[in-house]
């Protein structure tokens, strides 16, 4: 890949050729020494960076990768942990991920399986006599290198002299390949919990998937805990030395001189058990992609090793967080899971595996053998109000690479000038569309009612059994339709020229949306149910107007075309009647914001300079105005603010949360240490507000002193507009991504 605008033309003095890859940690580029060398270089995204967590972690992956020799890794050539974006390089060494390997030509056999066990566990033996345990083994952090595989990625590795890299309430890894201590006790893994990693990689790579494959990442964890191996697929000696790598206690797993041993034993021929030649050598063989074996391809172009940040959607995971599995074949046919009965009250303790875009609790109680129950939560519980069969969930909307819609410069177009949201919220339903996303419906559970291939460009609303959107024709003039929210069908359609498309307001017993004509003085209101147009006005001459839709009431805010923009000139604010479109002026305002409408009367907050200085309550009948002065300081500038119930949060996007009474009251003012926060949504049995990045971060503050109760982890890469956040008791429910889309939902009386 090339780079991109914004890229940097060297760091650390070694200069960057192009992209390799971008991962959930940072992004990875082809780099030259002065000298001529090639090189991996890695360079951690900005919101890590900012995390004095992170740099630990960050310092002792490069600690580690330091320590082991570089025979069966990438030596570690120079590093600056201490860099306002921290870095690495590494060699760079051609090869395929396994992961890739198999998702490209299928499960390894003969020679070729025996070499890649044989290796990994040299090459395990050599990280572990350094010190270090890597704990991350996967698919995806083994590069298959001429010279045989190697171990890559140091991220959540351990060594003995450092402290754990995974801190208090977290668990980190890919729960297909991990060890059971490593879910029940993330912070006392030994070298034992690599050898069972090696057997749930060596079991993927003969047979395309792992010994504990489930259909969700948290029946996987639980898999892994209380489940033996599946191993049907594997047989002969090489059954029996994964299965003794696989035992439940880390004690009675082999140690690795052993293992080398038995496995030194397995048939150095190419020949399967059926007679088949199954080892399909690297180097025999181009790719149907046109890339050759050593994982090149036809620019002479590989994977960069020493880092597991290789672009790769299914196998990047944020190193906080726990990854998604690499791709891999269908899975065949499988037993049922054995249930197990519910715990119906947890113990304090329990464990919370966030997994790119998917949220992962396992609950901490009364397991077999009075070993903690490491079950997915189900349901509701005393302490927590969910929907009836709800569990934590994750889809994807948009993949990466898609039609996410964007501005010139590069950064994501508003969905919706009004709403700004990618989804609309109607009951227990999410209706999806516009930024690349198909029309989708969604319930709290995650679960989709259905999909339709239409892409609206903006989602309007959803009102009268209709979501609303539009579509943008090929002469650059809009439609604006209707689809049931039944079954997503389109009921109707009608042109609106290049008018601007506004907001739902209320009309009467039902609903009709408001859009402006080109000479942004006419208004007009199109029927919900039928797409038909139910009056037309024009406001004045000479004006330049803005469509407003407050508290479902029409609106339009106008000033002289000449003085349009001008901070100075006070604007003139006319109401619609929604049933004539009769307009009355009610207010003469200066720069600000509409807010909601309460008892009758409008908020809105008024400017002036950088600041937000008054909150105007205005009458729409009466034309009366009532003026509340509020506190100093509260800069208007890269602030959204927002009202709930009586109290108004100005979010900054510095990651300070201020919040202040429609009195003008200062309640409190907090720096959050998390930037670029949308707006919140407010749980009144939780007294509390939550809050959410473009990366799927949430955090919560309480809503008496703004103290923060949580922090959550970046579910993706930063970038693009703040997360949407939709509560139903205690489901939250997280629209975020900017390459791609997802949603997801988690429990927010569980830490999110």
């Amino acid at each position: 890949m090339a780079l991109r605008a914004g890229d940097p033309e060297s760091i650390g003095g070694y200069a960057l050729e192009r992209r390799l890859g971008r991962g959930g940690m940072g992004t990875v580029y082809l780099a030259r020494s002065r000298s001529g060398r090639r090189l991996a270089l890695k360079v951690v995204h900005q919101q890590f960076a900012d995390d004095d967590e992170f740099r630990v972690r960050f310092r002792q992956e490069v600690a580690a990768a330091r320590r082991v020799s570089g025979a069966f890794t990438a030596a570690v050539v120079d590093a600056d942990p201490d860099a306002v974006l921290p870095w690495m390089a590494t060699s760079y060494v051609r090869g395929r991920t396994l992961a890739e390997r198999v998702a490209a030509d299928g499960p390894l056999r003969g020679a070729e399986l025996r070499r890649l066990a044989i290796g990994l566990v040299e090459a395990l033996r050599d990280i572990h006599r350094a010190g270090v345990v890597h704990r991350d083994l996967k698919p995806a952090n083994i590069v298959l290198s001429e010279e045989g595989p190697r171990v890559i990625d140091f991220g959540i590795s351990r060594a003995a002299d450092h402290q754990t890299l995974t801190m208090t309430g977290r668990v980190m890894g890919t729960p297909p390949f991990m060890s059971p201590e490593q879910l029940r006790d993330p912070r006392e893994v030994g070298p034992e919990s690599d050898v069972f990693s090696l057997a749930t990689v060596v079991v993927y790579a003969a047979t395309g998937h792992s010994p504990f494959d489930a259909d969700s990442p948290y029946m996987t964890a639980y898999q892994v805990v209380y489940e033996p191996p599946e191993l049907d697929a594997v047989t002969g000696p090489l059954r029996d030395a994964v299965a003794d790598c696989l035992d439940k206690d880390p004690s009675a797993r082999p140690a690795l001189d052993e293992l080398l041993e038995r496995l030194g034993r397995l048939p150095e021929d190419d020949t399967d058990t059926d007679g088949t030649d199954a080892d399909r050598t690297d180097t025999d063989r181009t790719d149907k992609d046109g890339t050759d074996a050593d994982g090149a391809g036809s620019d002479g172009a590989a994977h960069p090793v020493g880092t597991g940040d290789r672009g790769t959607d299914e196998s990047d995971a944020v190193p906080t967080e726990v990854g998604r599995a690499p791709r891999r074949p269908p899975l065949r046919s499988r037993p049922p899971l054995r249930s197990r009965p519910l715990v119906a009250a947890a113990a304090a303790a329990g464990l919370v595996a966030a997994v790119v875009g998917t949220i992962v609790v396992l609950r901490a109680g009364s397991g077999p053998d009075g070993g903690p129950d490491a079950r997915p939560t189900t349901g509701s519980s005393a302490n927590s109000a969910l929907p009836s069969g709800w569990r934590p969930w994750q889809r994807t909307l948009a993949k990466s690479g898609g039609d996410v819609m964007t501005r010139v410069d590069g950064t994501p177009r508003t969905v919706s000038g009004l709403t700004g949201r990618r989804c609309l919220a109607s009951g227990t339903d999410l209706y999806c569309g516009g930024s690349g996303v198909a029309l989708t419906r969604l319930d709290t559970r995650g679960h989709m009612a259905w999909q339709r291939p239409t892409k609206p460009g903006d989602l309007i609303g959803v009102a009268d059994g209709l979501v609303l959107g539009t579509v943008e024709a090929s002469d650059g003039t809009t439609r604006l339709e209707g689809y049931r929210t039944g079954d997503g069908e389109r009921v109707w359609k009608t042109d609106i020229g290049s008018s601007y498309q506004g907001a739902v307001f209320q009309r009467g017993r039902h609903h009709a949306v408001l859009t402006q004509s080109w000479d942004e003085e006419t208004f007009q209101a199109v029927d919900v149910r039928t797409g038909g147009t139910l009056w037309s006005r024009r406001i004045a001459h000479g004006l330049s107007c803005g469509p407003d839709v407050v508290a479902g009431r029409p609106l339009a805010d106008c000033g002289p075309v000449e003085d349009r923009g001008d901070p100075d000139t006070p604007n003139r604010l006319y109401a619609f009647s929604p049933t004539t479109g009769a307009p009355k002026r009610i207010a003469t305002l200066g720069s600000g914001s509409f807010l909601a409408e309460r008892s009758g009367d409008l908020l809105y907050l008024e400017e002036h300079g950088d600041d937000y200085t008054d909150l105007l309550f205005l009458g729409t009948d009466s034309g009366r105005e009532r003026r509340v002065k509020l506190p100093p300081g509260l800069s208007a500038r890269q602030t959204t603010p927002t009202l709930v119930g009586d109290t108004l949060y100005f979010v900054r996007q510095n990651g300070e949360v201020t919040a202040v009474s429609t009195a003008g009251k200062r309640l409190w003012s907090r720096a959050t240490q998390v930037e670029w926060l949308g707006p919140p949504v407010v749980s009144g049995r939780r007294d509390a507000l939550y809050l959410g990045t473009a990366a799927g971060r949430v955090i919560a503050l309480d809503r008496g002193d703004g103290r923060v109760l949580w922090r959550g982890e970046a579910r993706t890469d930063p970038g693009g507009i703040p997360a949407e956040l939709t509560l139903n008791g205690d489901a939250l429910t997280t629209v975020y991504g900017f390459d791609s889309v997802e949603a997801a939902g988690s429990d927010v009386s569980r830490g999110g």
